[in-house]
Protein backbone atom coordinates (compact mmCIF):
# COMPACT_ATOMS: atom_id res chain seq x y z
CA UNK A 1 0.00 0.00 0.00
CA UNK A 2 2.92 2.10 1.01
CA UNK A 3 3.71 2.16 -3.00
CA UNK A 4 0.53 4.37 -3.56
CA UNK A 5 2.62 7.36 -2.06
CA UNK A 6 5.71 6.23 -2.59
CA UNK A 7 6.02 5.36 -6.31
CA UNK A 8 5.66 7.06 -9.20
CA UNK A 9 4.32 3.98 -10.78
CA UNK A 10 1.40 4.62 -7.84
CA UNK A 11 -0.67 6.94 -8.93
CA UNK A 12 -0.74 5.78 -12.41
CA UNK A 13 -1.51 1.97 -10.90
CA UNK A 14 -4.20 3.39 -8.99
CA UNK A 15 -5.71 5.59 -12.01
CA UNK A 16 -5.26 2.16 -14.45
CA UNK A 17 -7.38 -0.46 -12.46
CA UNK A 18 -9.92 2.19 -10.95
CA UNK A 19 -10.43 3.33 -14.75
CA UNK A 20 -10.51 -0.46 -15.85
CA UNK A 21 -12.77 -1.21 -12.93
CA UNK A 22 -14.89 1.42 -13.83
CA UNK A 23 -15.27 0.61 -17.47
CA UNK A 24 -16.27 -2.97 -16.16
CA UNK A 25 -19.26 -2.03 -13.90
CA UNK A 26 -20.59 0.82 -15.65
CA UNK A 27 -23.45 -0.53 -16.96
CA UNK A 28 -24.36 -1.07 -13.30
CA UNK A 29 -24.35 1.68 -11.95
CA UNK A 30 -26.57 4.29 -11.19
CA UNK A 31 -26.80 7.55 -13.08
CA UNK A 32 -25.70 9.68 -9.54
CA UNK A 33 -22.32 6.96 -9.21
CA UNK A 34 -21.68 7.43 -12.78
CA UNK A 35 -21.10 11.19 -12.38
CA UNK A 36 -19.22 11.21 -8.87
CA UNK A 37 -16.91 7.61 -9.21
CA UNK A 38 -14.66 8.78 -12.05
CA UNK A 39 -14.67 12.50 -10.20
CA UNK A 40 -13.70 10.41 -6.86
CA UNK A 41 -11.15 8.38 -8.49
CA UNK A 42 -9.31 11.20 -9.94
CA UNK A 43 -9.42 13.39 -6.86
CA UNK A 44 -8.17 9.80 -5.02
CA UNK A 45 -4.85 9.84 -7.94
CA UNK A 46 -4.32 14.06 -7.09
CA UNK A 47 -3.96 12.71 -3.57
CA UNK A 48 -1.18 10.03 -4.15
CA UNK A 49 0.54 12.30 -6.92
CA UNK A 50 0.40 15.40 -3.80
CA UNK A 51 1.91 12.71 -0.87
CA UNK A 52 4.54 11.84 -4.09
CA UNK A 53 5.96 14.91 -3.77
CA UNK A 54 6.87 14.73 -0.18
CA UNK A 55 9.09 11.46 -1.14
CA UNK A 56 12.02 12.70 -3.48
CA UNK A 57 14.05 10.00 -2.32
CA UNK A 58 11.99 7.34 -4.41
CA UNK A 59 13.08 8.80 -7.65
CA UNK A 60 13.88 6.97 -10.44
CA UNK A 61 13.14 3.54 -10.11
CA UNK A 62 13.89 0.96 -13.01
CA UNK A 63 13.73 -2.37 -14.37
CA UNK A 64 14.80 -4.80 -17.13
CA UNK A 65 12.55 -6.59 -19.20
CA UNK A 66 14.38 -9.17 -21.40
CA UNK A 67 12.17 -9.16 -24.56
CA UNK A 68 11.47 -12.40 -26.55
CA UNK A 69 14.03 -13.36 -29.35
CA UNK A 70 16.93 -12.71 -27.22
CA UNK A 71 16.17 -8.66 -27.43
CA UNK A 72 16.86 -6.51 -24.69
CA UNK A 73 15.24 -3.04 -23.65
CA UNK A 74 15.03 -1.30 -21.11
CA UNK A 75 11.86 0.22 -19.43
CA UNK A 76 12.17 2.75 -16.76
CA UNK A 77 10.73 5.49 -14.61
CA UNK A 78 11.87 8.77 -14.15
CA UNK A 79 10.33 11.58 -11.13
CA UNK A 80 11.33 15.04 -10.66
CA UNK A 81 10.23 17.97 -9.05
CA UNK A 82 9.68 18.72 -13.30
CA UNK A 83 7.55 15.98 -14.33
CA UNK A 84 5.80 16.35 -10.68
CA UNK A 85 4.63 19.85 -11.87
CA UNK A 86 3.33 18.80 -15.21
CA UNK A 87 1.48 15.95 -13.47
CA UNK A 88 -0.22 18.07 -11.31
CA UNK A 89 -0.98 20.56 -13.94
CA UNK A 90 -2.54 17.67 -16.00
CA UNK A 91 -4.61 16.43 -12.76
CA UNK A 92 -6.15 19.88 -12.71
CA UNK A 93 -7.18 19.74 -16.74
CA UNK A 94 -9.08 16.41 -16.27
CA UNK A 95 -10.71 17.26 -12.77
CA UNK A 96 -11.52 20.08 -15.09
CA UNK A 97 -12.89 17.93 -17.84
CA UNK A 98 -15.10 15.70 -15.37
CA UNK A 99 -16.51 18.51 -13.43
CA UNK A 100 -17.79 20.45 -16.48
CA UNK A 101 -21.16 19.65 -17.96
CA UNK A 102 -21.19 16.86 -21.37
CA UNK A 103 -24.11 15.98 -23.42
CA UNK A 104 -26.08 12.83 -22.10
CA UNK A 105 -24.24 9.82 -24.64
CA UNK A 106 -26.05 7.56 -26.62
CA UNK A 107 -27.77 4.41 -25.11
CA UNK A 108 -25.80 1.78 -24.17
CA UNK A 109 -22.66 3.50 -25.28
CA UNK A 110 -19.53 4.21 -22.44
CA UNK A 111 -20.31 7.81 -21.16
CA UNK A 112 -16.38 9.84 -22.62
CA UNK A 113 -15.88 10.54 -18.53
CA UNK A 114 -15.34 6.97 -17.99
CA UNK A 115 -11.93 6.55 -20.21
CA UNK A 116 -10.65 10.46 -18.64
CA UNK A 117 -9.03 8.31 -15.63
CA UNK A 118 -7.12 6.57 -18.48
CA UNK A 119 -6.44 8.63 -20.39
CA UNK A 120 -4.87 10.94 -17.30
CA UNK A 121 -2.57 7.79 -16.19
CA UNK A 122 -1.04 7.24 -19.70
CA UNK A 123 -0.20 10.81 -19.83
CA UNK A 124 1.74 10.41 -16.22
CA UNK A 125 3.33 7.13 -17.71
CA UNK A 126 4.08 9.15 -20.76
CA UNK A 127 5.54 12.25 -18.11
CA UNK A 128 7.90 9.98 -16.41
CA UNK A 129 9.01 7.40 -18.74
CA UNK A 130 12.80 7.46 -18.52
CA UNK A 131 13.49 4.93 -21.70
CA UNK A 132 12.29 5.48 -25.38
CA UNK A 133 10.49 1.62 -25.14
CA UNK A 134 8.61 2.95 -21.95
CA UNK A 135 7.55 6.12 -23.90
CA UNK A 136 6.81 4.90 -26.72
CA UNK A 137 4.41 2.49 -25.37
CA UNK A 138 2.98 5.33 -23.25
CA UNK A 139 2.21 7.68 -26.42
CA UNK A 140 0.60 4.74 -27.98
CA UNK A 141 -1.94 4.34 -25.21
CA UNK A 142 -2.17 8.12 -24.41
CA UNK A 143 -2.84 8.26 -28.58
CA UNK A 144 -5.32 5.26 -28.23
CA UNK A 145 -7.71 7.16 -25.50
CA UNK A 146 -7.13 10.67 -26.75
CA UNK A 147 -8.92 9.65 -30.23
CA UNK A 148 -11.83 8.12 -28.58
CA UNK A 149 -12.33 11.31 -26.69
CA UNK A 150 -11.79 13.81 -29.17
CA UNK A 151 -13.26 11.45 -32.10
CA UNK A 152 -16.91 12.15 -30.46
CA UNK A 153 -18.84 13.47 -31.88
CA UNK A 154 -18.54 11.14 -34.82
CA UNK A 155 -18.06 13.09 -37.77
CA UNK A 156 -14.77 14.25 -36.24
CA UNK A 157 -13.87 11.15 -35.77
CA UNK A 158 -12.00 10.20 -39.39
CA UNK A 159 -9.76 13.33 -39.09
CA UNK A 160 -9.03 12.70 -35.22
CA UNK A 161 -7.09 9.57 -35.67
CA UNK A 162 -5.64 10.25 -38.89
CA UNK A 163 -3.52 13.39 -37.45
CA UNK A 164 -2.63 11.43 -33.85
CA UNK A 165 -1.54 8.28 -35.90
CA UNK A 166 0.55 10.49 -37.67
CA UNK A 167 1.63 11.66 -34.25
CA UNK A 168 2.22 8.18 -33.32
CA UNK A 169 4.32 7.26 -36.79
CA UNK A 170 6.30 10.33 -36.16
CA UNK A 171 7.32 9.66 -32.72
CA UNK A 172 7.81 5.80 -33.26
CA UNK A 173 10.39 6.86 -36.09
CA UNK A 174 12.44 9.42 -34.25
CA UNK A 175 14.94 7.00 -31.89
CA UNK A 176 14.69 5.05 -35.58
CA UNK A 177 16.71 7.85 -37.42
CA UNK A 178 18.97 8.54 -34.87
CA UNK A 179 21.09 6.02 -34.76
CA UNK A 180 21.46 2.09 -33.84
CA UNK A 181 20.35 0.93 -30.22
CA UNK A 182 18.62 4.43 -29.62
CA UNK A 183 15.68 2.20 -27.39
CA UNK A 184 18.12 0.96 -24.58
CA UNK A 185 19.25 5.05 -24.08
CA UNK A 186 17.55 6.83 -21.14
CA UNK A 187 15.39 9.93 -22.80
CA UNK A 188 17.69 12.96 -22.82
CA UNK A 189 20.83 11.23 -22.50
CA UNK A 190 22.41 11.51 -26.19
CA UNK A 191 22.00 14.33 -29.04
CA UNK A 192 19.25 13.36 -31.39
CA UNK A 193 20.13 14.72 -35.36
CA UNK A 194 18.51 16.74 -37.30
CA UNK A 195 15.74 14.30 -38.49
CA UNK A 196 14.98 12.99 -35.16
CA UNK A 197 14.94 16.36 -33.55
CA UNK A 198 12.05 17.12 -36.64
CA UNK A 199 9.94 14.15 -36.18
CA UNK A 200 10.05 14.51 -32.60
CA UNK A 201 8.59 17.75 -33.29
CA UNK A 202 6.51 17.42 -35.60
CA UNK A 203 4.55 14.13 -33.21
CA UNK A 204 4.22 17.08 -30.58
CA UNK A 205 3.56 19.52 -32.14
CA UNK A 206 0.47 17.55 -33.67
CA UNK A 207 -0.91 16.73 -30.18
CA UNK A 208 -0.83 19.93 -28.68
CA UNK A 209 -2.57 21.07 -31.46
CA UNK A 210 -0.97 24.00 -33.10
CA UNK A 211 -1.80 25.75 -36.14
CA UNK A 212 -1.53 24.53 -38.91
CA UNK A 213 -1.80 21.35 -37.28
CA UNK A 214 -4.80 21.57 -35.38
CA UNK A 215 -7.37 20.96 -37.80
CA UNK A 216 -8.02 17.10 -35.41
CA UNK A 217 -9.45 19.36 -32.64
CA UNK A 218 -12.19 21.40 -34.58
CA UNK A 219 -15.59 19.77 -35.52
CA UNK A 220 -18.04 20.93 -37.35
CA UNK A 221 -21.20 19.46 -34.85
CA UNK A 222 -22.52 21.77 -31.75
CA UNK A 223 -21.26 20.42 -28.32
CA UNK A 224 -20.22 21.99 -25.21
CA UNK A 225 -16.69 23.04 -25.98
CA UNK A 226 -15.66 23.56 -22.40
CA UNK A 227 -15.06 19.95 -21.59
CA UNK A 228 -13.02 19.39 -25.06
CA UNK A 229 -11.10 21.89 -24.77
CA UNK A 230 -10.01 20.86 -20.94
CA UNK A 231 -9.59 17.30 -22.26
CA UNK A 232 -7.57 18.54 -25.10
CA UNK A 233 -4.89 20.07 -22.66
CA UNK A 234 -4.05 16.55 -21.03
CA UNK A 235 -2.29 15.20 -23.67
CA UNK A 236 -0.87 18.66 -24.81
CA UNK A 237 1.00 19.02 -21.71
CA UNK A 238 2.48 15.88 -22.08
CA UNK A 239 3.98 16.41 -25.52
CA UNK A 240 5.43 20.34 -23.84
CA UNK A 241 7.30 17.78 -21.24
CA UNK A 242 8.36 15.80 -23.78
CA UNK A 243 9.95 18.18 -25.71
CA UNK A 244 11.42 20.04 -22.52
CA UNK A 245 13.33 16.76 -22.29
CA UNK A 246 15.49 17.04 -25.11
CA UNK A 247 17.85 19.78 -26.48
CA UNK A 248 16.73 20.79 -29.90
CA UNK A 249 18.41 23.53 -31.65
CA UNK A 250 15.90 23.27 -34.49
CA UNK A 251 12.83 24.73 -32.64
CA UNK A 252 14.94 27.46 -32.25
CA UNK A 253 15.33 28.27 -36.20
CA UNK A 254 14.55 30.96 -38.05
CA UNK A 255 11.89 28.73 -40.10
CA UNK A 256 10.38 27.71 -36.85
CA UNK A 257 10.07 31.17 -35.81
CA UNK A 258 8.41 32.06 -38.91
CA UNK A 259 6.02 29.27 -38.89
CA UNK A 260 4.66 30.18 -35.88
CA UNK A 261 4.26 34.20 -36.04
CA UNK A 262 1.76 32.94 -38.98
CA UNK A 263 0.22 30.14 -37.17
CA UNK A 264 -0.39 33.08 -34.50
CA UNK A 265 -1.73 35.41 -37.14
CA UNK A 266 -3.76 32.62 -38.79
CA UNK A 267 -5.22 31.26 -35.84
CA UNK A 268 -6.22 34.54 -34.34
CA UNK A 269 -7.76 35.53 -37.82
CA UNK A 270 -9.88 31.81 -38.07
CA UNK A 271 -11.35 32.69 -33.95
CA UNK A 272 -11.75 36.34 -34.52
CA UNK A 273 -14.21 35.39 -38.38
CA UNK A 274 -15.40 32.42 -36.86
CA UNK A 275 -19.47 32.61 -37.12
CA UNK A 276 -20.12 30.21 -34.26
CA UNK A 277 -19.12 31.24 -31.25
CA UNK A 278 -18.14 27.62 -30.26
CA UNK A 279 -15.86 27.00 -32.84
CA UNK A 280 -14.11 30.65 -31.87
CA UNK A 281 -13.58 29.36 -28.43
CA UNK A 282 -11.41 26.56 -30.14
CA UNK A 283 -9.55 28.45 -31.82
CA UNK A 284 -8.73 30.87 -29.21
CA UNK A 285 -6.74 27.89 -27.36
CA UNK A 286 -5.13 26.91 -30.35
CA UNK A 287 -4.18 30.45 -30.72
CA UNK A 288 -2.44 30.33 -27.09
CA UNK A 289 -1.22 26.73 -27.91
CA UNK A 290 1.08 28.73 -31.06
CA UNK A 291 1.92 31.37 -28.74
CA UNK A 292 3.41 29.21 -26.43
CA UNK A 293 5.78 27.21 -29.28
CA UNK A 294 6.05 30.53 -30.13
CA UNK A 295 7.62 31.64 -26.82
CA UNK A 296 9.47 28.80 -26.74
CA UNK A 297 11.36 29.08 -29.72
CA UNK A 298 12.11 32.62 -29.00
CA UNK A 299 13.49 32.01 -25.59
CA UNK A 300 17.37 32.38 -25.21
CA UNK A 301 17.05 30.31 -21.81
CA UNK A 302 18.47 26.74 -22.57
CA UNK A 303 17.30 25.12 -19.08
CA UNK A 304 13.82 24.02 -18.27
CA UNK A 305 13.35 27.75 -17.20
CA UNK A 306 12.35 27.75 -20.57
CA UNK A 307 9.69 25.52 -20.77
CA UNK A 308 8.31 26.56 -17.22
CA UNK A 309 6.39 29.86 -17.54
CA UNK A 310 5.20 28.92 -21.08
CA UNK A 311 3.42 25.44 -19.68
CA UNK A 312 2.00 26.72 -16.82
CA UNK A 313 0.51 30.04 -18.75
CA UNK A 314 -1.07 27.57 -21.03
CA UNK A 315 -2.14 25.04 -18.14
CA UNK A 316 -3.72 27.63 -16.35
CA UNK A 317 -5.47 29.99 -18.49
CA UNK A 318 -7.16 27.29 -20.79
CA UNK A 319 -8.51 25.90 -17.71
CA UNK A 320 -10.19 29.18 -16.81
CA UNK A 321 -11.00 29.62 -20.42
CA UNK A 322 -12.73 26.31 -21.00
CA UNK A 323 -14.47 27.46 -17.17
CA UNK A 324 -15.58 30.36 -18.02
CA UNK A 325 -17.24 28.97 -21.33
CA UNK A 326 -19.88 27.28 -19.68
CA UNK A 327 -19.97 29.43 -16.57
CA UNK A 328 -22.11 32.48 -17.83
CA UNK A 329 -22.54 35.44 -19.67
CA UNK A 330 -21.18 37.80 -17.77
CA UNK A 331 -18.62 40.30 -19.33
CA UNK A 332 -16.00 40.35 -16.17
CA UNK A 333 -15.68 36.87 -16.98
CA UNK A 334 -13.98 37.16 -20.38
CA UNK A 335 -11.74 40.10 -18.70
CA UNK A 336 -10.66 37.59 -16.13
CA UNK A 337 -10.03 35.27 -19.16
CA UNK A 338 -8.66 37.95 -20.62
CA UNK A 339 -5.77 38.74 -18.14
CA UNK A 340 -4.53 35.22 -17.89
CA UNK A 341 -4.99 34.46 -21.87
CA UNK A 342 -3.19 37.57 -22.92
CA UNK A 343 -0.48 37.11 -20.31
CA UNK A 344 -1.19 40.23 -18.03
CA UNK A 345 1.01 41.08 -15.08
CA UNK A 346 0.99 38.69 -12.10
CA UNK A 347 -0.03 36.24 -14.42
CA UNK A 348 2.36 32.92 -15.48
CA UNK A 349 1.82 34.29 -19.06
CA UNK A 350 3.31 37.83 -18.56
CA UNK A 351 6.86 36.47 -19.30
CA UNK A 352 6.18 35.03 -22.76
CA UNK A 353 5.63 38.80 -23.85
CA UNK A 354 8.81 39.92 -22.70
CA UNK A 355 10.14 37.22 -24.48
CA UNK A 356 7.79 37.98 -28.01
CA UNK A 357 8.98 41.47 -27.29
CA UNK A 358 12.80 40.28 -28.36
CA UNK A 359 11.40 40.14 -32.47
CA UNK A 360 11.47 43.91 -31.81
CA UNK A 361 15.25 44.32 -32.00
CA UNK A 362 16.29 43.26 -34.79
CA UNK A 363 15.56 44.49 -38.75
CA UNK A 364 14.27 40.95 -39.53
CA UNK A 365 12.32 40.32 -36.71
CA UNK A 366 10.44 43.79 -36.87
CA UNK A 367 7.90 42.39 -39.68
CA UNK A 368 7.47 39.72 -37.43
CA UNK A 369 6.67 41.67 -34.07
CA UNK A 370 4.38 43.74 -35.69
CA UNK A 371 2.06 40.71 -37.06
CA UNK A 372 2.04 39.62 -33.67
CA UNK A 373 0.53 42.51 -32.44
CA UNK A 374 -1.94 42.17 -35.13
CA UNK A 375 -2.92 38.64 -34.15
CA UNK A 376 -2.70 39.66 -30.39
CA UNK A 377 -5.38 42.21 -31.45
CA UNK A 378 -7.68 40.03 -33.16
CA UNK A 379 -7.12 37.26 -30.39
CA UNK A 380 -8.49 40.12 -27.44
CA UNK A 381 -11.50 41.44 -29.58
CA UNK A 382 -12.24 37.70 -30.26
CA UNK A 383 -13.09 37.41 -25.99
CA UNK A 384 -14.15 40.50 -25.59
CA UNK A 385 -17.51 40.51 -28.36
CA UNK A 386 -20.31 39.70 -26.77
CA UNK A 387 -21.36 36.06 -26.55
CA UNK A 388 -24.09 35.27 -29.25
CA UNK A 389 -25.48 31.97 -28.28
CA UNK A 390 -24.44 28.94 -25.68
CA UNK A 391 -25.11 25.44 -26.15
CA UNK A 392 -27.70 23.90 -24.16
CA UNK A 393 -26.99 21.76 -21.73
CA UNK A 394 -29.23 18.93 -20.27
CA UNK A 395 -30.65 19.89 -16.87
CA UNK A 396 -29.04 17.18 -14.37
CA UNK A 397 -25.84 18.66 -15.36
CA UNK A 398 -27.21 22.09 -14.66
CA UNK A 399 -26.66 21.19 -10.68
CA UNK A 400 -22.26 21.46 -11.21
CA UNK A 401 -22.46 25.20 -11.79
CA UNK A 402 -21.22 25.13 -7.34
CA UNK A 403 -18.46 22.93 -8.45
CA UNK A 404 -18.01 24.52 -11.58
CA UNK A 405 -17.42 28.05 -9.11
CA UNK A 406 -15.32 25.88 -6.80
CA UNK A 407 -13.25 24.75 -9.57
CA UNK A 408 -11.82 28.31 -11.25
CA UNK A 409 -11.11 29.73 -7.43
CA UNK A 410 -8.79 26.81 -7.22
CA UNK A 411 -7.11 27.78 -10.53
CA UNK A 412 -7.08 31.50 -10.03
CA UNK A 413 -5.61 30.54 -6.77
CA UNK A 414 -2.94 28.71 -8.36
CA UNK A 415 -2.82 31.12 -11.48
CA UNK A 416 -2.47 34.33 -9.32
CA UNK A 417 0.35 32.55 -6.76
CA UNK A 418 2.53 31.33 -9.78
CA UNK A 419 2.03 34.94 -10.92
CA UNK A 420 2.92 36.84 -8.11
CA UNK A 421 5.45 34.55 -7.19
CA UNK A 422 7.46 33.14 -9.74
CA UNK A 423 10.27 31.79 -7.34
CA UNK A 424 7.97 29.72 -5.64
CA UNK A 425 6.70 28.31 -9.79
CA UNK A 426 10.86 27.88 -9.78
CA UNK A 427 10.93 26.02 -6.44
CA UNK A 428 8.00 23.87 -7.27
CA UNK A 429 9.39 22.62 -10.72
CA UNK A 430 12.76 22.42 -9.24
CA UNK A 431 13.98 24.64 -11.72
CA UNK A 432 16.50 27.69 -10.44
CA UNK A 433 15.14 30.86 -12.12
CA UNK A 434 16.96 33.95 -13.90
CA UNK A 435 17.45 36.78 -11.07
CA UNK A 436 15.32 38.40 -13.45
CA UNK A 437 12.46 36.47 -13.21
CA UNK A 438 12.36 35.95 -10.12
CA UNK A 439 9.82 37.71 -8.65
CA UNK A 440 7.00 39.70 -10.24
CA UNK A 441 8.26 43.50 -9.41
CA UNK A 442 11.52 42.25 -11.11
CA UNK A 443 9.69 40.82 -14.26
CA UNK A 444 7.99 44.22 -14.56
CA UNK A 445 11.63 45.85 -14.25
CA UNK A 446 12.47 43.50 -17.23
CA UNK A 447 10.16 44.12 -19.90
CA UNK A 448 11.10 47.22 -21.68
CA UNK A 449 8.82 50.46 -22.69
CA UNK A 450 8.77 50.42 -25.91
CA UNK A 451 8.66 46.62 -26.78
CA UNK A 452 7.67 44.46 -23.98
CA UNK A 453 4.97 46.76 -22.49
CA UNK A 454 3.86 47.49 -26.02
CA UNK A 455 3.69 44.00 -26.88
CA UNK A 456 1.24 43.42 -24.21
CA UNK A 457 -0.99 46.81 -24.03
CA UNK A 458 -0.72 47.99 -27.35
CA UNK A 459 -3.21 45.11 -28.73
CA UNK A 460 -5.63 45.48 -25.63
CA UNK A 461 -6.54 48.82 -26.33
CA UNK A 462 -6.85 48.58 -30.23
CA UNK A 463 -8.57 44.95 -29.40
CA UNK A 464 -10.75 46.71 -27.05
CA UNK A 465 -12.03 49.58 -29.78
CA UNK A 466 -12.46 46.84 -32.26
CA UNK A 467 -14.34 44.10 -29.81
CA UNK A 468 -16.53 47.34 -29.65
CA UNK A 469 -17.63 47.73 -33.52
CA UNK A 470 -19.80 45.20 -35.99
CA UNK A 471 -17.41 44.85 -38.62
CA UNK A 472 -19.55 41.97 -40.40
CA UNK A 473 -22.59 43.38 -39.86
CA UNK A 474 -23.93 42.50 -43.69
CA UNK A 475 -21.52 41.24 -44.96
CA UNK A 476 -21.79 37.75 -43.32
CA UNK A 477 -20.64 36.02 -46.54
CA UNK A 478 -17.27 37.83 -46.68
CA UNK A 479 -17.04 36.72 -42.61
CA UNK A 480 -17.56 33.23 -43.83
CA UNK A 481 -14.98 33.02 -46.75
CA UNK A 482 -12.67 35.02 -44.60
CA UNK A 483 -13.10 31.99 -42.01
CA UNK A 484 -12.97 29.10 -44.50
CA UNK A 485 -9.89 30.84 -45.57
CA UNK A 486 -8.47 31.14 -42.35
CA UNK A 487 -9.46 27.72 -41.04
CA UNK A 488 -7.22 26.06 -43.51
CA UNK A 489 -10.07 23.39 -44.13
CA UNK A 490 -9.85 23.97 -47.92
CA UNK A 491 -6.24 23.10 -47.42
CA UNK A 492 -7.17 19.79 -45.77
CA UNK A 493 -9.88 19.18 -48.28
CA UNK A 494 -7.62 19.44 -50.93
CA UNK A 495 -5.17 17.33 -49.54
CA UNK A 496 -7.40 14.32 -48.68
CA UNK A 497 -8.93 14.61 -52.10
CA UNK A 498 -5.11 14.31 -53.72
CA UNK A 499 -4.44 10.88 -51.33
CA UNK A 500 -7.47 9.46 -52.43
CA UNK A 501 -6.71 10.21 -55.93
CA UNK A 502 -3.91 9.12 -55.65
CA UNK A 503 -4.26 5.86 -53.58
CA UNK A 504 -6.82 4.76 -56.29
CA UNK A 505 -4.33 5.54 -59.39
CA UNK A 506 -1.42 3.25 -57.36
CA UNK A 507 -4.35 0.49 -56.78
CA UNK A 508 -5.26 0.65 -60.31
CA UNK A 509 -1.46 0.43 -61.20
CA UNK A 510 -0.86 -2.66 -59.14
CA UNK A 511 -4.10 -4.00 -61.13
CA UNK A 512 -2.20 -3.90 -64.39
CA UNK A 513 1.01 -5.25 -63.05
CA UNK A 514 0.52 -7.77 -60.27
CA UNK A 515 -3.40 -8.46 -59.62
CA UNK A 516 -5.78 -8.57 -62.16
CA UNK A 517 -3.69 -10.27 -64.89
CA UNK A 518 -4.31 -7.17 -67.49
CA UNK A 519 -0.44 -6.94 -67.82
CA UNK A 520 -0.30 -9.68 -70.40
CA UNK A 521 -2.69 -7.89 -72.39
CA UNK A 522 -0.17 -5.22 -72.48
CA UNK A 523 2.35 -7.26 -73.27
CA UNK A 524 0.64 -8.96 -75.98
CA UNK A 525 -0.26 -5.09 -77.59
CA UNK A 526 2.97 -3.73 -77.39
CA UNK A 527 4.42 -7.09 -79.18
CA UNK A 528 1.67 -6.33 -81.92
CA UNK A 529 2.59 -3.12 -82.04
CA UNK A 530 6.18 -3.82 -82.69
CA UNK A 531 5.16 -6.15 -85.57
CA UNK A 532 3.78 -3.76 -87.14
CA UNK A 533 5.86 -1.02 -87.10
CA UNK A 534 8.85 -3.00 -88.09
Amino acid sequence: MNALWTSPLGPTALLLGGGGLLLTLHRRLSPQLRQRLPTALVLLGMAAWLLLRLQPQSAGQWWLWQAPLGLETALGVQWDDWSWLTGWLIFLAALAALILPRRISRPGAIPPRFWIPILLAASLLAISSATWSALLAAWAIMLFFTGVLAGSPSANAPKAWTFLLLAGLFLLTTPLFNGNNSLLITLGANALNLQAQLLLILAATILIGIYPFHSWLTSTDRRPEGAQLALQLIPALAAIHLLSRFQLPLLGSFSWIALGIAGLLGSALAAWTAPEEQRAWTYVVINRATWVILAISLSRDAGLGRWLFPMTMLAVSVIIWALITTLGKGRWLRWLALLFLIGFPLTPGFVLNITIAQLANTVLGFPGWILTLLAQTLLVATLLRPIASQISIDAPYLSSAGRLRWMLTLILIFGLWWGAFPAALARTAGVVSAGGYASALAQMRTAGALSGWATLLAPLLLGWLLSRRQLFSGVEAWQKRISDIATLNWFYDLLEATLHYLTLSLGFAADILDGAGQFGWVLLALLILWLFTR
